[in-house]
């Protein structure tokens, strides 16, 4: 596991606080500095960030954009971006040109994507503001899609913090019990 924190270091020295700042979620920078300090959290944790980075980069891209692969995810492994277009997006012909689309339902489920990743990096509990100024949705929309997850979403009340709103996952999910009939006539 040393490997990946010294990468990551370098990493974060050379691209993040230089210009290239802006190219990378606000959300992904915030968890680096603290993945640099554990080794196998780095491991673990930094695929999935990476993977994220992507998914917001394709939710931020204008309609028009879609059909431009390479261009829009530059040195990213093609089985990674095939794999990403092949779930969120679908092709079809206009005018002899292929072209490439996203609806509203494979938009919702990309957002979907991201939140339960994001569920993953931070261990279940997510203050989500960071995720709403990097992916464009307002804050009522990714509150909405963490309940249907099965998170809570509360408002936090900590002075330096108050009014943020947090998803938090209780695990393992308790379903409600099941009911059973007693007596009462046999159906044939």
């Amino acid at each position: 596991y040393q490997n990946y924190s010294i990468y990551l270091k370098q990493w974060y020295q050379r691209r993040v606080r230089g210009k290239e700042q802006d190219k990378y979620p606000g959300f992904m920078l915030s968890r680096i500095p603290v993945m640099m300090e554990d080794d196998q959290m780095a491991h673990l944790y930094l695929s999935e960030l990476l993977y994220i980075s992507y998914l917001i980069t394709l939710l931020k891209l204008p309609r028009k954009s879609l059909s431009n692969k390479k261009t829009n995810f530059p040195n990213t492994p093609s089985v990674v971006i095939d794999s990403i277009y092949k779930k969120f997006t679908s092709q079809g012909q206009l005018d002899g040109k292929i072209r490439t689309a996203m609806s509203d339902k494979q938009r919702n489920k990309l957002i979907a994507h991201i939140l339960a990743l994001s569920l993953i990096v931070d261990k279940f509990c997510v203050r989500f503001e960071e995720l709403c100024k990097d992916t464009g949705v307002k804050s009522r929309i990714l509150a909405d899609t963490y309940r249907s997850m099965g998170c809570a979403v509360n408002k936090l009340k900590v002075d330096k913090e108050k009014g943020q709103l947090v998803a938090v996952m209780k695990l393992p999910v308790k379903l409600p019990p099941v009911v059973l009939r007693k007596g009462g006539k046999k159906r044939e």
